[in-house]
């Protein structure tokens, strides 16, 4: 399509003005109209290590004289229709006029990484099965129109692309609506997320309800990124509303980096170096508020979180020139103290809250300087909570941490608190309560947890039982204050170790040991002087060998060789075990089971059904021989002979001979 006609219009008007402005006559043009530029980006995954494709097209309105853009560095153009490349960057593309759609097609380097001392590393990473890149930023001029910009990406194959952040690759999407956002949560299927998605989204719309500042994006993308890669941060926010996450990462945390990026697409104004603390510091802050406040995290780990502002680290760092924290944690840590303190103050001492400080300076696009931020504090407080901020922001002092008595004097809210109230034990050996986490292998501890509010309004809680800083499971609920309540936990244990056992803060050591051997502690036979071919009950008293539940054999022998072998479980006192032979030559016999033994006198007489004893009839010594595991019941043992069991039905036979 030809585009010469614009420009003969635009002459001919040059023209007419002149020719009015001499004639002395006052003459106006009419402004341009406005119209709308259509920028789409279209991403895809490339065979190109560390790139990925990128497919940008303009949709071109009428009344537009001309249209230039510039595509985003590191880029490989290999594609275009309807655009030059025009000026001496490489990356400025005019439009040629012969097509309203024109595109430029080109492999960008997705791969982003920073040194902060230790290397470097990933802040978008291209993999060989997915990528989390920054969308490309397309700048856009124009002329012959009152420019208006559209701009979209999209995804060809699988991902979701976002204004700020795509993600290419296998994924499953999870969604929430909360006070009036959509969150999307993205789940990679390349990685395996620490948390349920569903408390994820949980925790963001607690924190989407209790952050009481800045203006909420209508929707909220959240990546949560395979945590393999070397990562530089465990999140990063762009943008509005765009932010990613490792999937490795814990909701139950002071440092609950789900909230703290959530935060940044709350934080509308711009920054000045005096004031650029207060963009961590501040979301340092609030995620280990709300974490609290959702019950995830108790007063001692938030005001843990409070008091890592206080290290000695920090002693230089003065809040307002960065300097002298930009190469640490000063922005985050002290930041987020020097923000929780006046928060308890402004709570305090001006019945308002540090959210209501925010508000006075979180506009879209202002500029907030330090003078502002002061003002903002005295404007919602008083000159007294101001001199605090000027002094812990201008000066390197310190505010002190405050106790759980002037939180709560301070926030009110429900403050919940965990301990272990007793352990029980389930299992092939008992189903007992017990004094002590002390289990063997193969056994389920059952710890019964105490969660009580004390604080004074109602609250959720989210008791988890962690095993070695693993999650083992987890109860959630509500209390009212003053109210408390128990659940229970089961975990099995299959290797011996010393685990921690935590709840909250409350921590205590799990004992796993291997069942000790058992240990025969009597042995009998009887009768002790039997008949040619009488049935003999051996009887062994059974007990654990050590003071905790026992697994193993007890086999009966006579002159060393086996006569039965039974398994033997018991976790404590002791049990009977036996076992039923005959003897085919009289003699003395030495009749072993474990460490104990006894003798038996068979008597030259053969035993008849009756009851009697004649003649002997063989002189052989066959013994029967038995390897029957069983599990024996306290008190009573299991085990038949094969000699006892001819025995029985002989005598049956008698019986049935004699009616």
């Amino acid at each position: 399509m030809s585009r010469s006609r614009p420009r003969a219009r635009a002459l001919a008007v040059s023209v007419l003005l002149t020719c009015w402005l001499l004639a002395g006559s006052v003459a106006f043009v009419t402004p341009a109209a406005a119209a709308t530029i259509e920028v789409d980006n279209t991403l895809a995954q490339t065979d190109t290590k560390g790139e990925v494709d990128v497919k940008t097209q303009v949709t071109v309105p009428d009344g537009a004289t001309s249209v230039e853009i510039t595509i985003p560095e590191d880029t490989d153009v290999y594609e275009t229709e309807g655009f030059r490349q025009s000026g001496t960057d490489g990356r400025t593309y005019e439009w040629t006029g012969g097509t309203d759609r024109p595109f430029v097609r080109y492999e960008l380097a997705g791969n982003r990484t920073i040194d902060r001392g230790s290397g470097e590393q990933f802040l978008y990473a291209v993999t060989d099965e997915w990528a989390v890149v920054r969308s490309p930023s397309i700048s856009v001029r124009a002329t012959g129109i009152d420019l208006n910009i559209d701009r979209s990406n999209h995804v060809d194959g699988e991902g979701v692309a976002g204004r700020h952040i795509t993600y290419l690759g296998a994924y499953e999407e999870h969604t929430r609506e909360a006070a009036g956002q959509r969150f999307r949560l993205i789940e990679s299927e390349h990685g395996d997320m620490r948390e349920n998605p569903d408390d994820v989204l949980d925790s963001l719309a607690h924190a989407a309800e209790g952050f009481e500042t800045g203006a909420r994006d209508d929707s909220v993308l959240i990546v949560a990124v395979p945590s393999k890669v070397d990562w530089a941060a465990t999140g990063v926010q762009r943008g509005d509303s765009d932010m990613w996450v490792r999937d490795d990462e814990r909701l139950d945390t002071a440092r609950n980096t789900w909230i703290h990026e959530y935060v940044h697409t709350r934080q509308d104004y711009d920054r000045t170096e005096a004031t650029r603390w207060t963009i961590e510091g501040m979301a340092d802050y609030y995620a280990a508020l709300l974490t609290y406040e959702q019950g995830r995290i108790d007063f001692e780990t938030f005001q843990s979180q409070m008091e890592d502002g206080t290290s000695d680290r920090y002693s230089d760092v003065q809040l307002s020139d960065p300097a002298t924290w930009e190469n640490g944690r000063g922005n985050y840590e002290k930041g987020a103290l020097v923000f929780g303190h006046l928060d308890r103050r402004l709570r305090a001492d001006a019945d308002t809250t540090l959210a209501a400080a925010i508000a006075e300076f979180n506009d879209p696009g202002s500029e907030l300087t330090q003078q502002q931020f002061l003002d903002a504090i005295e404007t919602t407080g008083s000159a007294d909570i101001r001199n605090d901020a000027e002094r812990y922001t201008e000066t390197t002092e310190t505010p002190p941490v405050w106790s759980r008595q002037q939180h709560f004097d301070a926030f009110g809210g429900a403050d919940i608190r965990y301990e272990f109230e007793g352990f029980a034990v389930s299992g092939p050996y008992r189903d007992a309560t017990i004094d002590s986490p002390r289990v063997v292998t193969g056994e389920t501890l059952e710890p019964t947890v105490r969660i009580r509010n004390v604080g004074t309004d109602a609250g959720e809680y989210t008791a988890e039982l962690r095993v070695d800083g693993e999650t083992a499971g987890e109860r959630t609920g509500s209390l009212d204050a003053d109210e408390e309540t128990t659940v229970t936990f089961q975990r099995r244990f299959d290797a011996a170790s010393e685990y921690e056992l935590s709840i909250g803060t409350t921590t205590t050591t799990a004992v796993v040991e291997q069942p000790a051997d058992v240990a025969v502690t009597d042995l009998t036979a009887a009768p002790a002087d039997p008949a040619l071919g009488e049935s003999v009950t051996l009887r062994a008293t059974v007990e654990s060998s050590a003071d905790r539940p026992a697994d193993g054999n007890v086999t009966f022998a006579v002159d060393g060789e086996t006569v039965a072998t039974e398994r033997v479980r018991l976790s404590d006192g002791s049990v009977t075990v036996e076992a039923t032979t005959t003897f085919e030559e009289s003699g003395e016999y030495t009749v072993t089971a474990g460490d104990r033994s006894t003798t038996v006198s068979v008597r030259s007489e053969t035993a008849t059904p009756g009851g009697t004893a004649s003649a002997p009839q063989s002189t052989e010594r066959p013994g029967e021989v038995t390897d029957r595991p069983t599990t024996p019941t306290e008190g009573a043992g299991s085990g038949f002979g094969v000699g006892a069991a001819v025995l029985a039905a002989l005598a049956a036979a008698v019986l049935v001979g004699r009616r």
